[in-house]
């Protein structure tokens, strides 16, 4: 009787760790990209996100989050799905919304992407005439949010691929 009693509460033990594991996995995937932010930059830093205002899938892994911090201040980051969690590959400077008497005011940053780098050009516009902005040659796409326009666009390289040439 003791050996069987002692081989259930090893199986018993390992299947409760084994199911620990496992939710532990799946609770870090339960994060959204925004609230992985939040946690990753803590809560006493001044560039702590105080609210979301948008949020672009850029392909199936990395997203780009636009938000307010703590002092108001506008700023984008870029946020890779990784197989258990999140990282953050980029905060960009921010944009005081309403302080500027630009009409316009225009930021970019630049994180490594494969094996080369991506380029993300953004700005809030405050001039409501603006209909149609152009950052780096391209046209921007133009996101009416929480009283903000915010224009964005992006470069990222693609796959090169080598042919051999058979003389």
């Amino acid at each position: 009787m003791r050996k069987s009693t002692l081989i259930l509460v090893i199986a018993i033990a390992i299947v409760c760790i084994f199911t620990i594991g496992v939710f532990s996995v799946f609770k870090k995937d339960i994060l959204s990209p925004y609230d992985f932010l939040v946690k990753e930059i803590g809560n006493n830093n001044t560039r702590m996100p105080a609210e979301m205002l948008y949020e672009i899938n850029i392909d199936d892994r990395e997203h780009l989050i636009f938000y307010k911090d703590q002092r108001g201040i506008v700023a984008c980051a870029i946020i890779k799905k990784k197989p258990l969690s999140y990282s953050l590959l980029r905060i960009s400077s921010g944009i005081w919304p309403h302080i500027s008497e630009d009409p316009a005011v225009f930021k970019f940053s630049s994180y490594e992407y494969n094996k080369g780098r991506a380029w993300v050009f953004w700005g809030i516009i405050k001039d409501s005439s603006v209909a149609k902005v152009l950052l780096n040659g391209e046209e921007a796409t133009i996101i009416e949010t929480k009283g903000l326009r915010i224009c964005y666009t992006m470069i990222i390289p693609q796959k090169v691929s080598v042919l051999n040439k058979i003389s």
